[in-house]
């Protein structure tokens, strides 16, 4: 799995954009990884709660704006962790799953395909 090259949080437009060693360029929209968050709290179903992919009331109601973040720190070598403008800061996205939420067309394209 290649590792982030670079990574640049541009608060003014609300997006992160991840440059890959691999050449490639993920550009994110906040409000899209919030609704991502890979901690159980986000994604009950991955302990057993609830219907994969949904969105528990927690993500959905979430108080304060969504696109905005106070804090984005490294977490070992592995990821990163947002403290989120709700109070949130509990997921850890390491590069793997970044990567798999690429929203660019080619890897939207090959996630289609997968299924």
């Amino acid at each position: 799995m290649p590792k982030p090259q670079k990574i640049l949080v541009d608060t003014e437009n609300k997006l992160i954009q991840i440059n890959w060693q691999d050449g490639h360029e993920s550009v994110y929209d906040l409000t899209y990884l919030r609704r991502a968050c890979p901690c159980a709290e986000c994604q009950p179903w991955k302990e057993g709660v609830g219907k994969p992919g949904e969105s528990p009331e927690s993500v959905l109601k979430a108080v304060g704006e969504l696109k905005a973040v106070s804090d984005v720190s490294a977490v070992g070598g592995y990821g990163i962790q947002f403290q989120w403008a709700d109070g949130h800061s509990y997921g850890i996205y390491d590069w793997g799953y970044l990567r798999d939420l690429c929203p660019c067309d080619e890897c939207t394209a090959k996630r289609r395909q997968a299924l």
